[in-house]
């Protein structure tokens, strides 16, 4: 479900357009006025919605995974990867309560530009300060159980470290891309392992034919 998550979140992310530059008063005053943009911005904030039920699917799989579960470390990347779940599903509904509140509502758009941008920067503050700060801090506990445990290359695990102490900066977003682009990695060496696992135990159970 990490890729499923990937997938969501990236076209979500795409789909939630607002104006390229946050100083362009005139463009943020009759951005939602347009139904395209409110069309995009709600569905948008449904597909992340989606996306991080979808990343809860593969915290509790990771979890299994790395043999965390009834640890209190098990319990420490569930907590932090919750929080990320939460800050993210706040962050969108707050970009998008404007839109979603004309398009559910028939809420009037609010006049002028600065409710709309702040209302924008406040939910990719949520996301990409909190938000990020809350990966980081399950990125690194999993990457460490993961260590522990073999579930995933040394070199992964390694490279999660890494992106964890990342976060901190990820106001400036590519940190943050690189923690989506962890699990989808994650997710798939996980699939394969899982493939080769279940193809080794179905060779093991085919009974041998009898000769002589």
């Amino acid at each position: 479900m990490g890729i499923v998550f990937v997938v969501l979140f990236v076209a979500g992310f795409m789909v939630f357009t607002t104006p390229d530059d946050n100083k362009d008063t005139a463009k943020w005053a009759k951005w939602w006025n347009d139904s395209g943009h409110r069309a995009g911005a709600v569905i948008g904030a449904y597909l992340m919605v989606l996306a991080v039920l979808a990343f809860v699917w593969f915290m509790r799989s990771l979890q299994r995974r790395v043999g965390g579960a009834g640890s209190i470390q098990g319990g420490m990347m569930v907590t932090f990867g919750s929080i990320f779940v939460v800050l993210v599903l706040v962050s969108a509904l707050t970009r998008a309560s404007i839109p979603g509140g004309k398009v559910f509502g028939d809420t009037p758009i609010p006049p002028g530009a600065d409710l709309s941008r702040q209302l924008d920067n406040l939910g990719f503050a949520l996301m990409l300060v909190a938000g990020a700060i809350s990966a980081g801090a399950f990125l690194a506990v999993a990457s460490y159980l993961a260590r522990a445990s073999g579930a995933l290359p040394g070199w992964l695990a390694i490279a999660g470290f890494v992106i964890a102490v990342l976060q901190l900066a990820a106001g400036f977003f590519f940190p943050f891309v690189l923690f989506v682009l962890w699990v989808l990695v994650a997710s798939i060496v996980l699939l394969r392992r899982e493939g080769r696992t279940s193809a080794i135990s179905t060779g093991q159970s085919e009974p041998r034919l009898q000769t002589g």
